[in-house]
């Protein structure tokens, strides 16, 4: 985590459920609803499309925001690479968080800019 990142863990454990999954474990997969999204306090995620890794989450990451975004089915397979720890944030807490606590705004905006830069320079 650099200077300019917010760290969202311990907001996040107060604001959801923790939840814990061992290595192997499915999170969600693509294509199911996206009721909630996660910040990863411990562990790694990986974040699958097919049986390609796409991307790595640890923590102070989120995974399954876009779905809390835009309201559309999972876009990838989240699957558990260490044992992890995850703070489960509904839809209802997604949105107070959006509309009472800036700082998770500028941080979803944040993980958005950094996937969609990292795909443009994958191609």
């Amino acid at each position: 985590m650099n200077g300019n990142e917010i760290d969202m863990r311990m907001f996040a454990q107060r604001a959801g459920a923790t939840v814990t999954f061992s290595a192997g474990s499915i999170v969600f997969n693509k294509g199911e609803p996206g009721s909630c999204m996660y910040i990863v306090q411990s562990g790694l995620i990986e974040m699958l499309i097919g049986d390609k890794v796409i991307e790595s989450c640890g923590p102070n990451e989120a995974i399954g925001f876009m779905s809390m975004v835009d309201g559309a089915p999972r876009s990838s397979t989240a699957r558990v690479k260490e044992p992890c720890e995850l703070s489960l944030i509904d839809q209802r807490k997604f949105r107070f968080m959006v509309d009472e606590v800036p700082n998770f705004a500028l941080y979803i905006m944040g993980a958005m800019a950094r996937r969609i830069r990292g795909m443009s320079q994958a191609m």
